[in-house]
């Protein structure tokens, strides 16, 4: 028998998580690798999972409801992850092979049907990864999974970019923004990027933005009537920031709502209220919000032949927060939701290409 390792949400935080608590690891539950029921599908193990801020909304009672079903307590927590093929009882995958997709935070799982939707979630199905520029695995759960993905459709359709317009990005240092800022530059947009300290500042100045700033020590609405008017905002932290874009908006601006990262640890009574939503109908501006499961269909084949070649030959930089081992989770969480990574945020269980 193995141990089977696995992360537990363990308790609901008040605010933010608690690093050492509201995650745990739970070392206690066998599995007999050679000889656990397959039911005609795969056993997996796990090399890489994601840790991304929307996991904090999972972070509430289960009667809550939300974008996404949240994380029962006392239970394994589930997201993106990337898994090698350890057994199969199906001809549609291959020992050896690897997976991307949802899926439970624990070393081995057996996945009983290949071709279903995960977890009975729509559009989260398994995918059997082709990695022919033998890029690290862990990849897959950042800028060659969800967090590249978001970046990329972001760019298309309810962005519509027209070379030399002007995009804005928040949070432009993190895992979705530092890859939107090299997609932007490269479609000839002029480049608007925040984030919160000097160090980011230079990394993102490095990527190819035009203007950075440090919101904790500049003016944003001084930034961006400087800089602007804005004519894509892409919103990864929404609160103050969001209404200040709203004020520097250019006619017929397109704001792609991602993510509101200010607002995750504050009870819904409690959070901003954005104060100059009128605007939106003097500007004549386009809102709309991006979730990435929207946009597979049309674009993930084009995503998967563009992005890892542009990766492997250099042409796109990846910035990434590696955390290693389960009994980081926790630190990790916080980190994310204070502004304590780099890019994006990744726990590996097992390294290499």
């Amino acid at each position: 028998m193995t141990i089977n390792s696995r992360i537990i949400f363990n308790e609901i935080p008040q605010g933010f998580p608690n690093p050492k608590t509201t995650l745990i690891v739970d070392d206690t539950q066998p599995i007999d690798l050679d000889n656990v029921p397959l039911r005609q599908g795969i056993l997996v193990k796990a090399l890489a999972f994601s840790l991304d801020p929307y996991m904090r909304n999972r972070m509430r009672p289960i009667d809550i409801e939300g974008d996404i079903a949240a994380f029962p307590l006392g239970e394994t927590i589930t997201g993106f992850g990337v898994a090698e093929v350890i057994r199969s009882e199906t001809p549609l995958i291959q020992v050896g092979q690897h997976v991307y997709g949802f899926m439970q935070y624990q070393r081995y799982s057996v996945i009983p049907s290949v071709d279903a939707n995960a977890l009975g979630m729509k559009d989260l199905n398994l995918q059997i990864l082709d990695n022919k520029y033998n890029l690290p695995w862990r990849y897959y759960v950042g800028i060659l999974g969800m967090s590249g993905q978001t970046a990329y459709y972001g760019l298309k359709d309810i962005s519509d970019p027209k070379p030399g317009e002007t995009l804005f990005v928040s949070a432009a240092c993190g895992a979705v923004g530092h890859v939107l800022v090299q997609f932007a530059k490269a479609q000839g947009l002029k480049v608007i990027a925040s984030c919160g300290s000097d160090q980011k500042v230079s990394l993102v100045k490095s990527l190819g933005a035009d203007h950075v700033f440090n919101y904790k020590t500049a003016d944003t609405a001084a930034e961006l009537k400087a800089h602007g008017p804005v004519d894509i905002y892409f919103d990864l932290v929404g609160g103050p920031t969001l209404e200040v874009a709203i004020e520097n908006a250019a006619h017929k601006a397109r704001f792609v709502i991602c993510g509101m990262i200010s607002q995750y640890n504050t009870d819904m009574k409690e959070a901003y209220g954005v104060r100059n939503l009128w605007l939106l109908n003097r500007y004549r501006v386009k809102m709309e919000g991006l979730v990435v499961i929207d946009w597979a269909d049309k674009y993930l084949d084009e995503f998967h032949d563009v992005v890892p070649r542009d990766l492997a030959s250099g042409k796109l930089i990846y910035l990434e927060h590696i955390y290693h081992g389960m009994d980081k989770a926790g630190e990790a969480i916080v980190d994310l939701l204070t502004g304590g990574n780099v890019g994006k945020s990744v726990l590996v269980l097992e390294d290499g290409p």
